[in-house]
């Protein structure tokens, strides 16, 4: 059986979608603190809305890991795994947010009493689609200063894995190419998953795909 940990924190969704889809996220969000199965998955354990802001919704949230909350996150928004049997409208909010390509904010405080791990993270999360089924991938936007250097050493060690297939002559040219990519290229709008880095050959074309067009 898997170690538990237990997190808490607060998830951040822009307040222009929230107002767009009200009604199915206060639903979401009331399904969290009334749902009977609560405690039987891992996942989300509750939600409540905490403030609205100009631009921002706030949602306070605690939730069950296994192992880890790191672990469980890819699981927030899928179709068909842990607690989202349970949630009528988890399917459809994960739909919502891949279309619209929205992002979520989320920061928390996971604790694993098995091995007294204690951690404390700040993380975007995109929903992203695979044979039809919504997951949810850990991602780095370029307009925050703490996940740029995350997003760094993700990219020096992707550089040093796959060095002779990329173009550039040093890490200094490939990482300012991939920021260039990352900040001009449509689809991505400011911020990578770490999905796309899965496929090195696929990232690098449309890469240098992308770069041309710009």
């Amino acid at each position: 059986m898997a170690n538990m940990s237990t997190a808490t924190g607060k998830m951040y969704l822009e307040r222009e979608f929230y107002e767009q889809h009200k009604n199915l996220v206060n639903k979401w969000v009331k399904f969290y603190q009334e749902s009977n199965h609560i405690g039987e998955w891992y996942g989300l354990t509750y939600l409540a809305i905490e403030e609205k802001t100009e631009d921002e919704l706030i949602i306070e949230f605690a939730g069950i890991g296994r192992w880890s909350w790191e672990d469980t996150l890819e699981w927030m928004f899928a179709s068909e795994d842990f607690e989202s049997q349970f949630n009528p409208y988890k399917a459809k909010l994960a739909e919502k947010l891949y279309k619209e390509n929205q992002e979520v904010l989320m920061e928390y405080v996971d604790y694993e009493p098995g091995c007294e791990i204690l951690v404390e993270r700040e993380v975007t999360l995109r929903v992203n689609k695979h044979k039809n089924k919504y997951e949810v991938e850990e991602g780095y936007r370029l307009d925050n200063k703490e996940e740029v250097k995350a997003l760094q050493v993700v990219l020096k060690d992707f550089y040093k894995e796959n060095e002779e297939m990329i173009t550039e002559k040093n890490y200094r040219e490939f990482k300012k190419d991939v920021l260039v990519y990352i900040k001009q290229d449509r689809e991505l709008n400011g911020g990578i998953c770490l999905f796309r880095l899965e496929d090195p050959g696929m990232f690098l074309e449309d890469m240098e795909d992308s770069l041309k067009i710009a």
